[in-house]
């Protein structure tokens, strides 16, 4: 290596020893600057007012509502469809509900019916239209309108209710749905003008 070309490499260190901090140091700036000018997620519009106008006029498909009830049971409530029926989306309605009780104690409640109306300021699911419940242990309800809580185990049929069973078929004004506040046993309270035929099993076995 020649003399001048020992003299350009030292001053070529020299000078890279300088330039390259001051990149760094106008890289970190322009970064600094660019996070600065990043809006916050409530200074995006699409993220307050677009995405609330999209719910209110767009329909949810296959929504799944899933949680545990006061009581210590399992609430699963499905559909076809969920559409906001106000501004406020304090109501929705349900196409095809399917509403699920899995108990502590192993039993299983499955209620369908045509539509439903979930308000969520009381916790209220109102299932409407041909509502049939079927229990796990061969218990098989039909009522017109069944009120279904969402945050403890709770269901109400409004009459006329008909139903059939393991020992025969019966009908009521109404049928509550609740866990005894003696036993904590979950019930079924037939009400006003109960009727019960019993089938009595005549076949040899």
């Amino acid at each position: 290596m020649t003399v001048f070309e020992n003299i350009n490499h030292s001053i070529m260190v020299r000078a890279l020893k300088v330039v390259l901090p001051m990149v760094a140091i106008l890289l970190l700036g322009m970064m600094f600057m660019m996070t600065k000018n990043v809006p916050e997620l409530t200074e995006i519009p699409f993220a307050s007012g677009a995405l609330k106008e999209r719910s209110k006029s767009e329909q949810v498909a296959k929504p799944n509502y899933m949680g545990m009830t006061k009581d210590g049971d399992v609430l699963n409530v499905f559909a076809d469809t969920l559409t906001s029926e106000n501004e406020e989306m304090s109501e929705l309605l349900a196409m095809r509900p399917k509403s699920e009780i899995k108990t502590k104690d192993g039993r299983v409640i499955h209620l369908t019916s045509d539509s439903g109306l979930l308000r969520n300021k009381t916790d209220l699911f109102s299932m409407e239209g041909g509502v049939e419940i079927l229990t796990s242990d061969g218990y098989q309800f039909n009522a017109q309108k069944v009120n279904v809580r969402l945050d403890q185990t709770w269901a109400f049929a409004f009459g006329p209710v008909t139903g059939l069973g393991p020992g025969g078929t019966f009908s009521a004004g109404s049928l509550e749905i609740k866990r005894s506040s003696e036993t904590d046993a979950l019930k079924f309270y037939l009400k006003g003008r109960v009727k019960v035929l019993y089938m009595q099993n005549t076949q040899e076995k």
